[in-house]
C-alpha cells in the first residue's frame, strides 16, 4: 500500500486511514462533521497527492493532445486550464481530467488510480507526434485548501497579494524556496485553490497552511469523508463512481467539458451529432431523500412500480439537514420536483424528489 508524503503527518493529528487506488490516505481526523464545517466557514486542507498527475512535453504535445481531448487545449495560454475528457470512438468517457498550460509543457491531473492507465493509452495513440508523456504522481505532491477564506490564507503564506484568478486559471510562486503552481479549483462548492509541490517539500507547505497564528483563519485538516459531503453538496460528480466507461459527458452534465468549435478528437462525431439532432436518454441529477435512510450506491429509483434511474452517490446534508443523492434518472423524468421512490437494499421504497444540481453553492447564499 502506498502512503502520501504527508501519511506522517496525518497520522500524528490522529487521522484514521482508508484507502484509495491503492494508496492511504485520511479518511478523518476524528470528527467528519467539524471538517465539514471548516470548509463551510473557513478553510480546510486536503492531502489529494494521491491523484493522478502527468507531464506533456515536446514540440507537438499541444497538437497531441488537442486531438485526443474533448476540449479546446490548443487555445489556452499558459496560466490558464480547462476540464476535458477523454473519449472512445462511440462517445463513452475513459476519463475526465484537468488539463493545465505552463509556457513549454502541460500538467494533467486525474482521478486517483487512472494514471498508468491514461499514460499507456497516450503513448499508444502518440503515433508520430513529438510529444513526451512523464508520470509524476509520486514525485509531484497535491494540497487542496477549500473554503470562503482559502484566498485568504494563501496570502497569507506567499506575503502578497494574489490576482483573482477564473476557474483553472493558475499562477506559480516561491513558497518557502519552493517553485509551487496554485490553481483555482472548486472541489465543495466554495472557494479552492489545488497546490502543486514536488514530494519532497510537501510537508513543510503542509505546516505552512496549519500552522498559521491568524486567529480569524483557523485552517485544519479534513479527510475523505468530509470531501465526500462537500462535493456531493456541491453536485460535482467524480469518475469510477458518478461516471464511468457507459457514461457520455452529456449525460453527467459535462457541458462545460466539451468544445464544439475546436474540431475532430476521438469521440466527436457522437457527441455533434447528440447535441445537433438528439438527445441522450439519461441524466444525472440529485435527489432529495424524504425520510432518515441514506440510499446507497446502485439503489434504484422507482417511478409507478418501474425503474427509471440508480443512485451513484448519497450523503446527509448538513447544509439542507437531510439525506440527499446524486443519480442518473431516464430524460422525460428529469425535471425538479418529480416523485420518485429509492428502493432501498433491505428491499424497503423511500420517497425522494428530483432536484437540480448543485444542492450547495456559495454563489447562491
Amino acid at each position: 500500500m502506498k502512503k502520501t508524503p504527508l501519511y506522517e503527518f496525518h497520522a500524528l493529528k490522529g487521522a484514521t486511514f482508508d484507502t484509495s487506488s491503492g494508496w492511504l490516505i485520511p479518511k478523518d481526523y476524528g470528527n467528519t462533521l467539524q471538517e465539514y464545517a471548516a470548509v463551510r466557514e473557513g478553510i480546510g486542507v486536503f492531502d489529494l497527492s494521491h491523484h493522478g498527475k502527468l507531464r506533456l512535453t515536446g514540440k507537438e504535445h499541444l497538437k497531441f493532445l488537442q486531438g485526443m481531448l474533448t476540449n479546446d487545449v490548443l487555445k489556452l495560454e499558459p496560466g490558464k486550464g480547462v476540464y476535458a475528457c477523454l473519449l472512445t470512438a462511440k462517445g463513452k468517457m475513459v476519463t475526465d481530467m484537468k488539463v493545465y498550460r505552463n509556457s513549454d509543457s502541460v500538467l494533467v491531473e486525474l482521478e486517483a488510480g487512472l494514471n498508468e492507465k491514461i499514460k499507456e493509452l497516450l503513448l499508444r495513440f502518440r503515433l508520430s507526434f513529438k510529444a513526451s508523456i512523464e508520470d509524476l504522481t509520486e514525485s509531484v505532491a497535491l494540497i487542496s485548501i477549500q473554503g470562503p477564506k482559502s484566498q485568504k490564507l494563501l496570502e497569507l503564506i506567499l506575503s502578497e497579494q494574489i490576482p483573482e484568478l477564473k476557474e483553472y486559471e493558475f499562477i506559480k510562486r516561491d513558497l518557502d524556496g519552493t517553485e509551487v503552481l496554485i490553481a483555482r479549483v472548486n472541489r465543495t462548492g466554495e472557494p479552492g485553490f489545488d497546490i502543486f509541490i514536488p514530494s519532497d517539500t510537501a510537508p513543510r507547505v503542509w505546516n505552512l497552511l496549519l500552522d498559521t497564528k491568524e486567529p480569524d483563519l483557523n485552517p485544519r485538516p479534513a479527510g475523505k469523508q468530509a470531501l465526500e459531503i462537500l462535493r456531493i453538496e456541491a453536485g460535482i460528480p467524480v469518475y469510477g463512481i458518478d461516471m464511468d466507461e457507459n457514461t457520455i459527458p452529456i449525460e453527467a452534465g459535462l457541458w462545460h467539458a466539451l468544445s464544439f468549435d475546436k474540431g475532430c478528437y476521438i469521440g466527436q462525431e457522437v457527441i455533434a451529432r447528440i447535441r445537433w439532432r438528439g438527445h441522450v436518454n439519461r441524466h444525472l441529477v440529485g435527489f432529495e431523500i424524504e425520510a432518515k435512510d441514506i440510499p446507497k450506491r446502485g439503489n434504484r429509483v422507482i417511478i409507478d412500480e418501474r425503474e427509471v434511474g440508480y443512485i451513484t452517490s448519497a450523503t446527509f446534508s448538513p447544509f439542507l439537514q437531510k439525506p440527499v443523492a446524486i443519480g442518473y434518472i431516464r430524460r422525460e423524468f428529469r425535471e425538479a420536483g418529480t416523485r420518485t421512490l429509492i428502493k432501498l437494499d433491505s428491499g424497503e421504497l423511500i420517497p425522494a424528489s428530483v432536484t437540480s444540481l448543485p444542492f450547495f453553492s456559495r454563489n447562491q447564499i
